[in-house]
């Protein structure tokens, strides 16, 4: 890759847009990228980073922070870079997330961050990720690898050259990605860690489980229980115990099963003798009860036949009643149509109360209505003259309107004329202070004038002799002369007061004419004052027209409202009689259509009230022919005849049903009785107290032997679940033992953990190998830079086997045939060394890459500290470098460095803010 043209806009310092015609500096060779520090050289490799992978060189500043604070508003932020890979041309353009001006309106916007690359044949790619993964394709790196191979930061390099192996360690894992390496490592230490603790956790099961063997206290094999619970006794040894504990209980379960077996059998037996004596008791019982219950039951059964004679006595009566009871019911329907009668009688005696009662009020309203009516019709003719004086006040009112209005401008003429009275009153008094000031200030010049022309006379005199002329009167003789005054003004001084006097007039002056033309305002104003004055009021003068003022437009104020009052009255009228033209004809036609409406309502109520008198008869002649004066009676008489007749009903059931009853139960003690006869005649010799006592003894017997069952039981299933935990934690026991054994080994080796041997880890092995080949390409330079003097080698034995090792690194000091620590190095010496180990580093990632091919290097700084043979054997070295087709840029700011290289990018800072930078070639 190698960059062609670089385009730089409001970019960190660069304010304004910069570009750079990077084909100048040639396809190879050395240049140099210089200027104040500051001022922006190491920004020139942070624009072709960021336009080719959209990030700064640097981990500390974000795309956002690439706005220049220097650059204008409307200026956009951008970087464009034409570049070349493999023959090929290509075109990047980013632009970062920033504010900008709006394009129209106030205020900003947010310039949301964009990517555009352009193909050799034309073709467009603009999504930022889509050409992040373009450039990435064409590079054939990412942008870490990127900056390993083409920028070499001596600082950085100079840390690698003297880390020990611990931070070494850590450099070369961001640089190789050996992180993976480590994690392998911790994975295994950590694994074998917990595979310890399991195997001990599995010890402390097995030694728990066996804490729960169970053993009675007088058994022979609790001796060797004792021992297994106090750790004397292998594993194997201690479940064949537990295996014989088990067969031991076991025979004894067996031997108790058989007793409680037998126990049972021989209580089935008694309980059964037991059954049959019992019987025997219960049928005897119930054949006496049988007996005594047939006796009572005779007893009842006479006394309910009696009952039942008597119930049936009562059936004629119960018919007759019931007789009745449907006559009553017959007649429901004739109080229905009575009960329908009644309730429309009611309702149109209501209907013509109501009708009344609204007629009396339509009437009394009507008479109301016809009175108002006649008094309207009054009250119109009496409007007949309404408007007539309209006009007339109108034109009153119009007259004394303008006197108002003259006398509110003649108001505010006084106000304005009393303004200008204090305008120029405020005028005279600052002139009166002018003047005053002029005089002072006139007196002042005046008195230092004399006193300066005094001083002129004094210093004439000192000249003066005997004998010579006066230059001023040409006397010889000069018996008064003139002296200098200590107080007297200088030049400067009489001019400042001369200009001071001349101002002073000058406001004066100024303050005079103000004066007067603010009198001729107020005379004119006056005069207009004077005018409407005298249109109002004839004989008042000027001075007393202000104060009659007020008094004169209460009275003209009154007298508009009287004639307003008078206006308003006269439109009411007119109103009013309107009014009544309009409504008078409507009122009239309607009291007419009432009155006939009341008339017709009148004979319609006579013709109601006929109709309810016949109603009434009606009602009247259906009540004489009915038992009960209404329904609800007659109903009330049919239910108490229905209670009646069911209650006989009910008792006459009841005491039949009651009869039966009795009758089967003196059936069912008949049957009983000679049936329980039959069943205790049976022969039953068992003897109950014999019987008893057996099963009290069988019953105690066989209650131990659950007992000591239910303890083997228990015991049996305890020490079951121990074996079996035991064996299943001996088996997992034996298998995280086997794979600790080896997992142990093998994080050990991994993490340099082997005792007596060099504490080498894997990770820092794998980087050892990559340090072995970067040490091999730097000393080719190496060797060139220190005139074949210093050779890198990396310590192949630790100083001791306490401390990690395996990167620490020594030189050979080929003029002595010593070898010793990098640290021992000089100044110069280190940055040939740590620019050589940068230049070897570049070589094996672009290697490890694929063969990618950078055309172009940068190294940043680290120069200054180099002798002057040192910087030439650096620069050797950098132009071996840059042979063939690379292009490497040196990024300093030491000045020996500008006589040496001849093509140079010069970055200056600006006076206005920013930065500006120029090719030189």
């Amino acid at each position: 890759m190698r960059p062609i043209k670089l385009t730089v806009s409001a970019f960190g310092p660069y304010a304004g847009k910069t570009v750079l015609d990077l084909d100048k500096l040639g396809e190879n060779g050395l240049y140099l990228i210089t200027g104040d520090t500051g001022a922006g050289k190491t920004t020139i490799f942070d624009a072709i980073t960021y336009a080719l992978y959209g990030e700064a060189s640097g981990d500390n500043r974000e795309p956002s922070m690439f706005r220049s604070k220097y650059a204008e508003a409307t200026t956009p932020t951008e970087v464009e870079l034409v570049f070349s890979y493999a023959g090929k041309t290509y075109t990047v353009k980013r632009n970062p997330e920033y504010e900008r001006r709006k394009s129209r309106g106030e205020g900003f916007a947010t310039q949301k961050a964009e990517a555009q690359l352009i193909y050799p044949d034309g073709r467009v790619v603009t999504k930022q990720r889509d050409v992040d993964n373009a450039i990435r394709d064409i590079m054939g790196i990412n942008r870490s690898q990127f900056l390993q191979i083409a920028m070499i930061a001596q600082g950085d390099f100079l840390k690698l050259l003297l880390a020990p192996t611990e931070e070494r360690k850590k450099i070369f894992r961001q640089i190789f990605k050996t992180q993976l390496y480590q994690d392998l490592q911790d994975r295994l230490k950590k694994e074998s860690g917990q595979l310890n603790d399991k195997c001990d956790a599995a010890r402390n099961s097995i030694k728990q489980y066996i804490d729960g063997i169970s053993c009675d206290e007088n058994d022979v094999l609790s001796i060797e229980v004792e021992k297994a619970k106090n750790g004397l006794l292998p594993a194997k040894d201690v479940m064949d115990l537990i295996d014989r504990l088990l067969t031991q209980d076991n025979d004894k379960k067996t031997a108790i099963q058989k007793s409680i077996s037998d126990a049972d059998k021989a209580l089935e037996i008694v309980n059964a003798n037991l059954g049959k004596i019992e019987v025997k008791e219960k049928t005897q019982k119930a054949l006496d009860q049988a007996q005594k219950n047939l006796i009572g039951e005779n007893e009842t059964n006479l006394a309910l036949k009696a009952a039942f004679d008597i119930e049936k006595g009562k059936v004629s009566e119960r018919e007759q009643l019931a007789e009745e009871k449907a006559k009553i019911e017959a007649e429901f329907p004739r109080y229905e149509a009575l009960d329908i009668l009644e309730k429309q009688i009611k309702k149109d005696e209501d209907a013509i109360s109501e009708n009344e009662r609204q007629l009396k009020k339509d009437r009394e309203q009507y008479a109301i209505d016809e009175a108002e009516f006649k008094i309207l019709k009054k009250e119109f003719e009496s409007l007949a003259d309404a408007g007539e004086g309209k006009e007339k006040l109108s034109r009153q009112k119009e007259k004394v309107q303008e006197k108002l209005t003259k006398q509110q401008n003649l108001s505010a003429l006084f106000e304005a004329f009393h303004e200008l009275g204090d305008n120029l009153d405020t005028l005279q008094s600052d002139y009166k202070k002018a003047s005053e000031s002029s005089e002072e200030t006139t007196a002042d010049y005046e008195a230092k004038n004399r006193a300066f022309l005094d001083e002129q006379a004094g210093i004439i005199a000192e000249t003066l002799e005997n004998g010579k002329p006066c230059p001023v009167c040409g006397s010889l003789e000069h018996p008064c002369i003139a002296h200098k005054s200590a107080k007297a003004p200088t030049e400067a001084q009489l001019k400042r007061a001369k200009e001071n006097a001349d101002k002073a007039r000058k406001a004066a002056e100024d303050l005079s004419g103000k004066c007067k033309e603010a009198k001729g305002i107020l005379d004119a104003k006056k005069a207009e004052t004077e005018k409407l004055a005298k249109e109002l009021w004839q004989s008042v003068a000027f001075e007393d027209a202000e104060n009659k003022l007020p008094e004169e437009q209460k009275v003209v104020s009154a007298e508009i409202a009287a004639l307003d009052k008078a206006l308003s009255e006269e439109e009411k009228k007119v109103s009013r009689r309107s009014e009544l033209a309009e409504s008078l004809p409507e009122t009239e036609m309607s009291l007419t259509e009432r009155d006939k409406d009341i008339t017709a309502r009148s004979t319609a109520l006579e013709a109601d009230k006929a109709s309810l008198s016949e109603k009434k008869n009606q009602r009247n002649a259906a009540k004489e022919s009915l038992r009960f004066d209404n329904i609800a009676e007659a109903q009330r008489k049919s239910e108490a005849l229905e209670k009646t007749v069911s209650e006989m009903k009910e008792a006459y059931d009841k005491a039949q049903n009651a009869l039966s009853e009795s009758d089967k139960k003196i059936a069912g003690y008949t049957s009983s009785i000679k049936e329980l006869t039959k069943q205790t005649s049976s022969d039953c010799d068992l003897d109950k107290e014999d019987e008893t006592k057996k099963k009290t003894e069988i019953t105690e017997k066989k209650n131990t032997d659950d007992a000591v069952a239910k303890v083997l039981h228990t015991r049996i299933e305890s020490n079951a679940q121990v074996l079996a935990n035991i064996r299943a934690k001996v088996g997992d026991l034996d298998t995280l033992e086997k794979r600790y054994t080896w997992l142990k080994v093998l994080s050990n080796t991994a993490n340099g953990n082997i005792s007596g041997k060099e504490k080498v880890m894997l990770e820092t092995y794998i980087q050892m190998t990559y340090f072995d080949r970067i040490i091999a390409r730097a000393n080719t330079r190496f060797m060139v830079m220190s005139g074949g003097q210093y050779e890198l080698k990396r310590r192949r034995e630790a100083e001791n086997n306490r401390s990690q090792s395996g990167l620490d690194l020594d030189v050979i000091d080929h003029y002595n045939g010593t070898e010793r620590s990098v640290k021992t190095l000089s100044g110069g010496e280190s940055f040939k060394a740590s620019l050589s180990l940068a230049l070897g580093l570049s070589d094996e990632i672009q290697a490890s890459a694929g063969g990618v091919k950078l055309d172009t290097m940068f190294v940043d700084e680290g120069f200054g500290s180099l002798d002057e043979d040192s910087l030439d054997q650096a620069m050797k070295a950098l132009s071996s470098l840059a042979d063939g087709n690379r292009l490497v840029g040196i990024i300093s700011h030491v000045a020996d460095l500008k006589n040496r290289i001849d093509k140079q990018i010069v970055v200056t800072k600006e006076k206005s803010g920013g930065s500006k930078a120029n090719i030189v070639v």
